[in-house]
């Protein structure tokens, strides 16, 4: 149930109840080991249906991702044993409904924790299960993600003790105790909604306030094959944005700024190798008098070794140390400056090794295929373009899943977000859908317009209720072009950070701890008992 609560099934109510069968399955099992194996079994069963996907099993192009894949289904549900220790821990030494009360606080530090250390995940948040009800999430913009992950725990819970007051005997299914609960879940259920309903209804139809200024954006779909492309092909596929570009820039209306996708320019065009491909670059833009944000591999040299990462690469031509970034460059019209941004938030293994410069012996684990050993970017970025004056930020691809990471640009001053990204890895399996789904509840939480540009798609343009515009098909080229608001107002959510998950981490640790303070206490007597 968990795992077709996620897209691209539309069938987010199942997660309300997904826990259900695990916590009645948890309560008849004695013992942490057996009650650790059954947790494993759902959570592999979860990821299979949810990242079957990370394998790439539909084209079988890659055996490093098939293995990878693999591997990722199979280890990964050992990370729930953090939650589900801790309630069982609850459960143990303070009791039974004390631990159910305290599980959607336990489950939510978990996957708060789980964003912040680059062995972080956030793609199974099960929150990331509602994106196709935008009434049901509209709330997310005071609490993030993670306050619908703490709603769909609470909702499991209470029909949890609903099931096992009726299953034990100790209410009868049609009894008055039992009709009350399933009224109070039947409120919890649609509060959000009513809360939602109410928001929507003076959400301004096309996304853009009365008076907010706006932007007109151009995007650049192609659906050039991700393996192929780093196959010195690099003239090609620069001719071919370039000219897709002057296409959108000579219709109407003119877009103030156009898109292309992660990486679509694959020459090191920022360093001094690159520096015909950049005037090259420069001359077609100020032709066009339009400005591109492309993504690119960006490489900074070393001209001492001793200041180099350890994680750093070496030549194999001249030795010398370099880096190379994951990055997206504005390239405006008539302008000398190029502003720059590096991918900080890496894929654990595909992009980058994680704590590469503590264990950089590991590098041999990469994934080779043009976009592994990323270097992390030195710092963030918010673009402005010259001629309309709008600052932005761009989002990199698996960046998009980390809530917190992408509100912090906005409350650095971004008036909307670009996303870029490569979603053809994948096929036609869940990923793509999943992600362009995220994207969703990050458009809420900062209530901020979404521009989403993807090679083979799906790319699209959000509004700040995470409506979607102008959405294309997998596997096709479009151009797609729209204008959108741009705004500096704050979220909750964007002001204060993740400071709700941050309250249910708190609560998480005093209850971890109330249930150390009552272990030990019960042990007292026992032991006294013992020595007498």
């Amino acid at each position: 149930m968990l795992g077709f609560s996620f897209p691209p099934f539309e069938l987010g109510i199942l997660a309300c109840f997904g826990l259900v069968p695990l916590l009645a399955v948890l309560d008849e099992v004695e013992g942490v080991k057996g009650s650790l194996r059954w947790v494993y079994l759902s959570m592999m069963i979860f990821h299979i249906v949810v990242i079957n996907w990370t394998g790439g099993y539909e084209h079988m192009n890659d055996k490093y991702m098939m293995i990878a894949g693999g591997i990722t289904m199979l280890w990964h549900p050992l990370f729930y044993f953090i939650p589900m220790l801790a309630y069982m821990y609850v459960r143990k030494y303070i009791g039974p409904r004390e631990a159910l009360v305290s599980l959607p606080f336990l489950w939510v530090a978990y996957e708060y924790s789980h964003s912040l250390s680059e062995w972080s995940f956030p793609w199974l948040t099960i929150g990331n299960s509602q994106s196709y009800n935008l009434a049901r999430i509209q709330f997310i913009s005071a609490t993030s993600v993670f306050g619908l992950s703490f709603w769909i725990v609470t909702m499991n819970i209470l029909a949890f003790f609903l099931y096992k007051q009726v299953s034990v005997g100790v209410w009868k299914l049609f009894s008055k105790e039992s009709a009350v609960l399933a009224s109070v879940i039947a409120l919890v259920y649609v509060a959000p909604s009513i809360y939602g309903y109410k928001v929507l209804s003076h959400a301004p139809a096309n996304g853009i306030e009365e008076g907010q200024p706006t932007i007109t954006i151009g995007m650049v779909q192609s659906n050039i094959d991700p393996w192929e492309k780093w196959k010195n092909q690099n003239a090609r596929h620069l001719e071919y944005y370039l000219s897709r570009t002057e296409s959108l820039s000579a219709g109407k209306p003119r877009p103030d700024l156009v898109l292309w996708p992660e990486t679509a320019v694959t020459y090191y065009f920022l360093t001094e190798q690159g520096a015909g491909v950049l005037q090259q670059l420069r001359e077609r833009v100020s032709a066009m008098n339009t400005p591109v944000l492309t993504g690119l591999q960006h490489a900074i040299f070393y001209e001492d070794s001793t200041t180099a990462p350890p994680s750093s690469k070496r030549s194999k031509v001249t030795g010398q140390r370099f880096d190379v970034f994951n990055a997206a460059a504005l390239v405006e019209p008539n302008s000398s400056e190029v502003q720059w941004y590096g991918k900080t938030k890496m894929v654990p293994i595909a992009e980058r090794v994680p704590y590469a410069d503590a264990f950089h012996f590991l590098d041999f684990l990469r994934w080779d295929v043009g976009i592994g050993g990323w270097q992390l970017g030195p710092e963030p970025t918010i673009f402005q373009e010259e001629k309309t004056g709008a600052r932005f930020s761009a989002m990199i691809c698996y960046e998009s899943t980390y809530p917190e990471f992408v509100a912090s640009f906005v409350k650095r001053g971004a008036e909307f977000i670009a996303i870029i990204t490569i979603d053809s890895w994948w096929g036609r399996m869940s990923g793509a859908f999943q992600h362009h789904q995220f994207a969703i509840f990050r458009a809420i939480e900062t209530r901020r317009w979404i521009a989403r540009c993807a090679v083979g798609g799906m790319s699209s343009f959000i509004d700040p209720y995470g409506r979607v515009y102008g959405k294309t098909e997998l596997f096709t080229e479009a151009l797609p072009l729209h204008t959108i608001g741009r705004s500096r107002e704050l979220t909750l959510f964007a002001r204060l950070g993740d400071w709700f998950s941050q309250i249910c981490a708190i609560i998480s640790i005093i209850l971890v701890a109330t249930a150390v303070g009552e272990q030990f206490m019960n042990k007292e007597p026992d032991e006294h008992a013992n020595n007498h």
